[in-house]
């Protein structure tokens, strides 16, 4: 008796937890604990696709820009990159064609860059003029005139 009331007077409980009570409080805990894990995997994984949307939403403007920039910094091999794959994706951007044709000329790769040239009047016979000056530029590169004027006058 005396053991009882000690018990009651500093807070213990006579009543004893059972396996199947441990087991229900300890499930419990862990089901709380996977719950948090979830929702914060779930908002990770949600803002992660509101990122990559944006990201895809200016892709066309991105590339091109970013080719433009590897153009001037000299990066020919990025700028050409950029270019192709605005070419493969949005074909409708002629002036893709047009920088990629460039690059390409610079890159020592002529015969690349009138095919693409050459796609690109398909399209728009009445592209601008400085395309039709490089198209004439390799062609006369690809094709010199073998008469020179002579020096004997």
């Amino acid at each position: 008796m005396f053991g009882h009331i000690f018990k009651k007077l500093i807070g213990k409980s006579e009543k004893k937890e059972t396996a199947g009570e441990k087991l229900a409080v300890n499930f419990r805990q862990k089901s709380a604990k996977f719950s948090d894990f979830l929702g914060e995997k779930f908002q990770a994984v949600q803002n992660e696709f509101y990122t990559i949307r944006a990201k895809c939403e200016n892709l066309r403007e991105t590339n091109y820009n970013l080719g433009l920039k590897h153009l001037e910094k000299g990066n020919l091999s990025d700028a050409i990159f950029r270019f192709r794959f605005i070419k493969k994706f949005w074909p409708d951007l002629l002036d893709a064609h047009y920088q990629l044709a460039y690059c390409l000329v610079l890159n020592k790769k002529p015969f690349e860059a009138k095919k693409i040239l050459e796609e690109l009047f398909a399209k728009n016979p009445d592209y601008d003029s400085k395309a039709k000056e490089l198209l004439n530029d390799i062609n006369t590169a690809l094709n010199p005139t073998t008469e020179q004027p002579s020096s004997d006058a």
